[in-house]
């Protein structure tokens, strides 16, 4: 491939234009390295130029709010040694390697779940939909890749369901009170399928977003692991997974109580909720636009490091990851879209300095 027929393929990548085989054959054409000045300039010029709707590069450009951020990292990073930017030769065998895990592709995520009903049974979901068999006088209806519940009365005890994703799955739910929560990959929620009076409680593994129907008689509570968070009525998102350091709670629109044991925060549009396994809840400002970037469609990364991000890759893809030497100590900031298929997320890490190997379904990190 020339030069200019690189060029040809990233104008055309970056307007959604290449077919299926050209775009194997563009992420191919960047992961051997043949055009790594090239690649090397579009990224440089991406983080620089002002967003533009629509537009596509090798690293989807940052906000204008997040440049400041983005080259201080950067600068950071090349005084350390290692460029951010900047893509190392390898040897002979390492670039055969890469060919081949471009061949060695996994798709993006989809819509798929599973529902555990009161009883016992299990109903496959995915964007099809399904047939939700009765339970007490509630409807639930599963299609387009969303679940709702609506009407009736589950009697005097409250019948509970459960929703899982598996590792790239997603799914959406409409509660019988009209709350929507979007479900990550690899999490679960446990909800009545009716709310009576009082307290609307459901519990959480994983991450959800949650646009909870304002009703001031009954408070909307969610519990995900040791963090309780309390509201009347708004959106936030709670990141709760067993294999990350923290619990999060981040809030978009109106205000929540977070709680844990005695202690308790109070959120303002805007904020964040943190607490480690062993540890205090610590408030802070943050960009709500990463907390919620899986439900937009995008992989958002600010400070974020290897083993952040490739714990995303691993949910998402369905895949392991594992490590040969102890992870770089780099922190990267970018977008990625989730639609792209793991080899194409893997061609923009690698021009971050990023070297792998594919085994199976098992993503090797190189230090």
């Amino acid at each position: 491939m020339t030069e200019q027929e690189f060029l040809d393929l990233l104008a055309r990548y970056k307007h959604g234009k290449l077919s299926g085989a050209e775009m194997q054959q563009f992420a191919q054409a960047v992961a051997d390295g043949t055009f790594d000045d090239l690649v090397k300039e579009d990224v440089l010029k991406t983080l620089h130029e002002p967003k533009v709707s629509g537009k596509k590069g090798i690293l989807r450009i940052l906000t204008v709010r997040r440049y400041k951020v983005a080259a201080a990292v950067v600068a950071g990073v090349v005084a350390g040694g290692l460029s951010f930017l900047l893509l190392t030769r390898h040897s002979r065998q390492a670039d055969i390697t890469a060919r081949r895990n471009v061949e060695a592709d996994f798709p993006p995520g989809s819509h798929k779940a599973v529902l555990t009903l009161a009883d016992g049974s299990v109903v496959e979901l995915d964007s099809t939909g399904a047939v939700i068999p009765a339970q007490g006088n509630a409807i639930a209806q599963a299609s387009g890749g969303q679940l709702h519940y609506q009407g009736g009365s589950s009697g005097p005890e409250s019948l509970y369901n459960t929703l899982r994703t598996p590792r790239g799955g997603q799914y959406k739910i409409k509660l019988a009170d009209g709350t929507q929560v979007w479900l990550n990959a690899g999490s679960s929620l446990r909800f009545p399928i009716q709310f009576h009076k009082g307290e609307r409680t459901v519990e959480l593994k994983g991450e959800a977003y949650f646009e909870v129907a304002k009703d001031a008689a009954r408070p909307f509570r969610v519990k995900a692991g040791k963090m309780d968070v309390a509201v009347l009525g708004t959106h936030f998102n709670v990141m709760a997974y067993e294999n990350e350091e923290t619990i999060q709670a981040t809030l978009l629109e109106g205000a929540v109580n977070v709680m844990a044991g005695n202690e308790q925060q109070r959120l303002a549009p805007g904020q964040q909720a943190s607490m480690p396994a062993s540890g205090h809840i610590a408030v802070k400002e943050v960009d709500v636009e990463e907390a919620v970037a899986w439900k937009n469609g995008l992989f958002i990364f600010q400070d974020a490091g290897i083993t952040t991000i490739m714990r995303q890759i691993e949910r998402w893809y369905d895949v392991e990851v594992e490590y040969e030497g102890a992870p770089k100590d780099i922190q990267l900031n970018g977008e990625v879209y989730r639609s792209y298929n793991l080899s194409q997320v893997l061609a923009v890490l690698k021009a971050a300095g990023l070297q792998f190997k594919i085994e199976g379904k098992k993503v090797v990190i190189i230090s």
